[in-house]
């Protein structure tokens, strides 16, 4: 029944409660006070029963997912029923941010269409994503800016679940409160947030102005800066999830993620509404290659109503958090990693093909002191010079045909672990295959001094940009047409092209909260000008009725057709921009 449970899961429940608690990806989903585990389930058939038998909460998802609250004792029983077929961790997210429009082929001037740039087909230049909606599932949106009100002042947000507040009871996640359109417009018609003697309920702030930014890029209408600043889409609805995240750090996790998609689509689905989905969010843990069950998700959304999924492609490739290599028979070779003073916690992610036989070894910093690991699945546990090492060697699954070492460095009696340099000696006893693909955490979860040494580029797009039917958005300069370093790279095949296409990334002007705005970088800011074109392309083909089939993989389709070659890049598509930059006009059917 272990085989139901992935990897981390399984490391995770077998450690005690103290050293779990440091590492933020064997803690996700654990919740200390409570201490039940928040997991991702994968299912068959009816859950009927299991509800009838456990006290647990159980949220099912679109298609055959759900997302479940559980005691550590009670999953033995659970996996016992052969309508469970896999869970898994939810692991941590983390926020993908380090002018714009014009160079995406939408207009002559910042933020909007300017005269006579789509002249030649006159429907086009009054696409403004009328009649759309664009999900933002991020850290909140400030409701009050301008910039999401329509002339009259009345809010653009039709709804708004605030997954951070207390549960009102009121929805079927059992998780914050949903806000309605009304709602909002009822606090805006308020200066103090009271209605008489009573305080009205309201969002909470985005504390860190990342999801008013994107949204603003989206859909922002200028209305603060007399029509200037206006985002891609600036007519379209706006849907808001502000997603409930870790109090100590900036991310949320793929359940809470995954409960937002299913809100937006079922939402959207019900009133027959054309929806655009932006994730700005990301992560390093998995494989690369779509196969866990958020990237699996994020793919079969596309069969509920008429929906398409954009994400950014992280900011790692510079990150020094990826490294590959190949070991053939016989031969022996190391990856050295730095880890900086201070860290608390690091995990390395090693996959390679599951036929090839390696051994391992991992040489601390004092290089007096080793622990030699076996090749063989299972669970493994060191303690030496007051660092705690604890790993899990895995089988395939029936979703996953790699196998995973998944090995965490922990501190004993101090504080951190022992900075300085790793080493991880790679021993083949035999291969066919021979390659290796590590990972270490986000940029965002450590140092910027801890990474491998002898780091590679490519394959640094984070999890879930790598699903296969999402639109997945690397980042450029705009003011010199060059690819942004920072941005996440992945691989290339003429049906397959990761990331699909690239967009401005550098210097981007939006929405911050309290009415104004702010520049800021990174993918996360990329993946919005992509999300604003596509509900233009929804617009002109759902809305105006010219296509009814313009929607998911069909706007992929539009948007790598349309995409302009960049100076420094003659073949395409490619690892880092795709198949090229977005160029909206181009785009656009004809």
């Amino acid at each position: 029944m272990e085989q139901k449970l992935d990897s981390e899961l399984s490391l995770s429940l077998s450690l005690p409660e103290g050293e779990r608690l440091k590492n933020p990806v064997l803690r996700s989903g654990y919740e200390p006070s409570t201490r039940l585990w928040t997991l991702i389930l994968l299912y068959q058939g009816s859950l009927s029963e299991i509800e009838a038998n456990f006290t647990i909460s159980i949220v099912p998802l679109l298609g055959n997912y759900a997302i479940i609250k559980i005691p550590a004792a009670q999953i033995p029983d659970l996996l016992q029923y052969p309508q469970i077929l896999y869970l898994e961790l939810p692991r941590p997210l983390y926020e993908e941010e380090i002018t714009g429009i014009s160079d995406s082929c939408l207009s002559g001037r910042p933020f909007f269409f300017s005269p006579g740039v789509l002249t030649e087909n006159p429907p086009y230049e009054s696409l403004t994503g009328r009649g759309t909606v664009v999900a933002i599932l991020d850290s909140g949106v400030d409701y009050r800016h301008p910039d999401f009100r329509s002339e009259s002042g009345a809010s653009r947000i039709i709804t708004y679940w605030d997954q951070t507040l207390a549960y009102d009871g009121n929805n079927r996640y059992g998780l914050g409160r949903i806000f309605s359109n009304d709602d909002l417009n009822n606090l805006l018609s308020t200066t103090d947030g009271t209605n008489g003697s009573a305080i009205l309920p309201r969002p909470s702030a985005d504390s860190t102005g990342h999801g008013t930014h994107i949204a603003g890029i989206c859909a922002g209408n200028g209305r603060s800066s007399g029509g200037r600043n206006r985002g891609v889409a600036p007519e379209s609805s706006l849907l808001v999830v502000k997603l409930k995240n870790d109090a100590d750090s900036v991310f949320t996790d793929y359940a809470n993620l995954m409960m937002a998609v299913d809100y937006a689509v079922r939402f959207t689905s019900e009133r027959l509404l054309p929806l655009c989905i932006n994730i700005s969010y990301g992560s390093n843990d998995g494989p690369h290659d779509g196969s866990s069950l958020i990237e699996r998700y994020l793919e079969s959304c596309i069969f509920y109503g008429k929906n398409v999924v954009i994400t950014a492609t992280g900011n790692e490739g510079i990150s020094r958090r990826h490294s590959s290599l190949r070991v053939i028979s016989g031969e022996e070779k190391s990856v050295a990693f730095s880890v900086a003073p201070g860290e608390t916690s690091l995990y390395v992610q090693l996959w390679k093909y599951y036929g090839d036989q390696f051994r391992y070894r991992l040489s601390l910093p004092s290089q007096n002191t080793e622990i030699v690991i076996p090749g063989l699945p299972g669970i493994y546990r060191f303690e030496l010079d007051d660092n705690l090492i604890r790993l899990i060697i895995s089988e395939p699954t029936p979703y996953q045909p790699l196998q995973e070492m998944f090995l965490v460095i922990l501190p004993s009696s101090q504080a951190t672990i022992h900075p300085g340099i790793w080493q991880l000696y790679i021993v083949s006893e035999s291969s066919t295959n021979g390659y290796v693909n590590l990972w270490l955490p986000s940029r965002e979860a450590t140092s910027s001094s801890t990474g491998f040494l002898d780091a590679s580029a490519e394959m640094t797009m984070t999890v879930p940009s790598t699903a296969r039917n999402v639109i997945s958005v690397s980042g450029y300069d705009s003011a010199t047409d060059t690819f942004a370093s920072f941005s996440g790279r992945g691989f290339t095949s003429i049906l397959d092209a990761k990331p699909d296409l690239t967009a401005p990334a550098v210097n981007i002007l939006s929405t911050a909260p309290g009415g104004g705005y702010s520049v800021r970088n990174g993918t996360s800011m990329a993946a919005p000008f992509v999300t604003g074109a596509a509900a233009l392309l929804m617009q002109f083909g759902i809305v105006m009725g010219n296509d009814p089939f313009l929607y998911g993989e069909k706007v992929k389709a539009l948007l790598q057709k349309g995409a302009r070659p960049l100076p420094e890049f003659s073949q395409y598509p490619n690892p880092s921009v795709g198949w090229g930059a977005l160029c909206v006009r181009d785009s656009l059917p004809r």
